[in-house]
């Protein structure tokens, strides 16, 4: 048996049609030997067929004395045995399956694993047993993802037949001395026993060889492209003191210390001639804007242009205004351009990009489309880089002679997670809010008692202050039951904030109509502002310090931590009210506790991840985080620290990897053209 060799062939498997295995990823045998377990059961002890007890899954062994299949109307049937041990006998039924009639005969020794349910054994698990050690009960058994037309004993079976005639065949790609300083088992072993351990010791063992490769091969891939980022030859920005003191005459307020940190890594990174390739994190409202935008003026006055990349038109508009908040009086010019740009404005944009009249446009995936040419680009800021998928990042990046690359995000990224996502990027850290600030004072309330988190709306709109409404629907839903934004906007303005001025904003809600009514709000003439996440990025309303989040154990910890961030951005206290549907359960209590006790970021995004997992908290496909089979990145952070270690080590001593065929070649089957992240050579 070889490895290229198809599995529909192997026993147990020779019913399944082609396209059942093709949806499990099943096209060759090496496929069969990788397809992991999800879970395994310990059907190690056998249960006395006389002490079931009903309701219970159970592990029995006996002998067959009676079967016998029983025809109805239509194509209904069924199989019925009996099956004795030395304790007692139990009838098994069979629905639907005719042929077990000819595989169980009369004295036949079998093993069953199903659910005792009125006296009876029914659809069970079964084995004959011939000899051989069992596979399906009596042993730690492999419990495996399935696709329709597959069952579980098949596909057991043909895995087994598998690893006892392949497994020998495939290739270990850790390098010995690797296996060796962190005492892994070798793959053909480690595989065997992921699959049919002895023991749980030896599951174990297997897990954590399996996992180690997992993150070490990802990892050695970000190092190939960290790598090669860096042997590129990029702009070096030039910097002077004059040019420094220009700057930040610009900016509102000085920079705090946690600011100047992260602007002193930037500016190392622009001023070398090596491609910048930086992720700048820092907590909600703690400045990165300000950061970004001293970067930008650098590569302006170096004659470069700068594109700002924004996931919504709201956050595109909010960085429009900032910049020109900052840059009036200058001779920096700006441009927008957005989905609802109009054509006419569209095409003379377009023009003053690819002949450089614009050193600085800000925009949405509209920057993306192949009709946006630039004349210089210089540096390119993501913003929310979260919200983008790595290819969108590299469509941007492409228009450009190896610009500089600066990604920022306000979703605190714990570490595991930035050593994935992001592990071929530098990052920098602000870890402290500007002077002055007051977190919110956060309070969960149940549906009952909103009526105190109004009264304080209308208590602080009274002072002249203003505040949020967030719901989590566009529109009502049979499916789910939360509030629609629409109809929620209705009742408050006929209810508990009657006479206040309210605006609706909503992801339908045009573009125009959506600028109009935000302006409106940081003018100060809308004295409340209800939507729904559009709300999440981009609003920075210093006078606003109310925030009611209705049916709040919907949303997630980080967006939750986002929409609180449009809140307590000024010196006044502010006050966040997460409003729950009706009564919450002990995980939606837990997950809401966390934001009542805490405002550090990163501690939240920890929680986040451990209860949502990484696909959900960056959205795995988007993202080019691969979905890995044993490691878990909410869990295995040393782990991954000693795999990213040994990766960035072994690129160090031989970059070109030319000592260690097998690796390159398990790189290239693993990621060569896959998550718009690898190539490698």
């Amino acid at each position: 048996m070889e490895l290229a060799d198809d599995p529909g062939n192997l026993p147990g498997l020779g019913m399944a049609k082609p396209s059942a295995l093709r949806a499990l990823g099943l096209l060759t045998v090496r496929d069969l030997l990788f397809h992991l377990p999800r879970r395994h059961e310990d059907r190690t002890t056998f249960r006395p067929l006389a002490s079931l007890e009903d309701g219970e899954t159970a592990v029995v062994r006996g002998r067959v004395e009676a079967v016998r299949a029983v025809h109805l109307r239509g194509r209904t049937s069924y199989v019925q045995a009996t099956v004795t041990d030395a304790s007692g006998f139990v009838d098994v039924r069979w629905w639907n399956m005719p042929w077990l009639a000819k595989r169980i005969p009369a004295g036949a020794d079998v093993i069953l694993f199903g659910r005792f349910r009125n006296g009876r054994l029914t659809q069970p698990e079964l084995e004959v047993l011939r000899g051989e050690d069992p596979l399906h009960a009596g042993r730690i058994v492999p419990i495996y993802p399935l696709s329709e037309g597959v069952t579980a004993p098949a596909l057991r079976r043909a895995i087994h037949v598998a690893i006892e005639e392949a497994v020998g065949k495939v290739e270990d790609p850790l390098p010995e001395r690797i296996r060796a300083a962190r005492n892994l088992a070798p793959l053909p072993a480690a595989l065997r026993d992921a699959h049919f351990p002895a023991d749980r010791e030896a599951l174990e063992r297997a897990k954590d060889r399996l996992r180690y490769q997992e993150l070490f091969l990802y990892e050695v891939a970000l190092a190939i492209r960290h790598r090669k980022t860096r042997l590129e030859r990029g702009i070096a920005h030039r910097w002077s003191r004059t040019l420094d003191a220009r700057i930040r005459a610009r900016l509102p307020f000085a920079l705090t210390d946690a600011q100047e940190r992260a602007l002193a890594e930037i500016l190392r990174d622009l001023r070398s001639p090596e491609p910048m390739h930086r992720l700048l994190q820092g907590d909600v409202g703690s400045g990165k804007t300000a950061v970004a935008v001293y970067a930008a003026l650098v590569s302006v006055a170096n004659r470069k242009q700068v594109a700002f990349l924004a996931p919504t038109e709201v956050l595109a508009r909010q960085h429009m205004a900032t910049l020109g908040a900052y840059l009036r009086g200058s001779e920096v010019s700006t441009a927008l351009l957005v989905g609802s740009t109009p054509q006419a404005e569209r095409k003379e944009v377009l023009a003053r990009l690819a002949d450089g009249g614009i050193d600085l446009v800000v925009g949405t995936h509209a920057l993306l489309e192949p009709s946006v040419a630039f004349a210089a680009l210089g540096l390119v800021v993501v913003d929310e880089q979260h919200k983008f998928g790595v290819a969108q990042r590299a469509t941007l990046i492409r228009k450009g002679s190896r610009p500089d690359v600066l990604v920022m995000t306000a979703t605190p990224i714990p570490r595991t997670l930035a050593l994935t996502a992001y592990g071929d990027l530098d990052v920098s850290v602000i870890d402290a809010l500007p002077p002055g600030r007051v977190p919110p004072r956060t309070r969960i309330l149940t549906r009952g008692r909103a009526g105190l988190a109004y009264g304080k709306v209308r208590e602080e709109v009274g002072r002249g202050r203003q505040a949020y409404v967030v719901f989590p629907l566009v529109e009502e839903s049979e499916e789910v039951d939360a509030q629609a934004a629409e109809e929620g906007c209705r009742r408050l303005a006929e209810g508990p904030l009657a006479g206040l001025r309210l605006g609706l904003v909503t992801g339908r809600t045009p573009p125009e109509e959506r600028g109009a009514t935000m302006d409106a709000f940081r003018r100060g003439a809308v004295d409340v502002l209800v939507g729904t996440t559009v709300l999440e990025v981009g609003l920075d309303v210093g006078n606003a310090t109310v925030m009611v989040v209705e049916n709040a154990e919907r949303f997630g910890l980080s967006t939750l931590h986002q929409l609180r961030g449009r809140i307590g951005r000024g010196a006044a206290a502010s006050f966040c009210f997460l409003v729950a549907a009706g009564r919450l359960s002990e995980e939606a209590r837990a997950r809401l506790d966390v934001l009542e006790a805490t405002h550090d970021g990163f501690k939240i995004a920890e929680e986040d991840l451990r209860l949502r997992g990484p696909g959900e908290f960056f959205g795995t496909r988007q993202h080019g985080l691969p979905e890995f089979k044993v490691a878990d990145l909410t869990r295995d952070h040393a782990v991954l620290e000693e795999a990213r270690k040994d990766a960035f080590a072994l690129l160090d001593a031989d970059p070109a990897l030319s000592k260690e065929p097998l690796l390159k070649a398990e790189l290239k089957r693993a990621f060569a053209g896959r998550f718009g992240l690898f190539d490698v050579g």
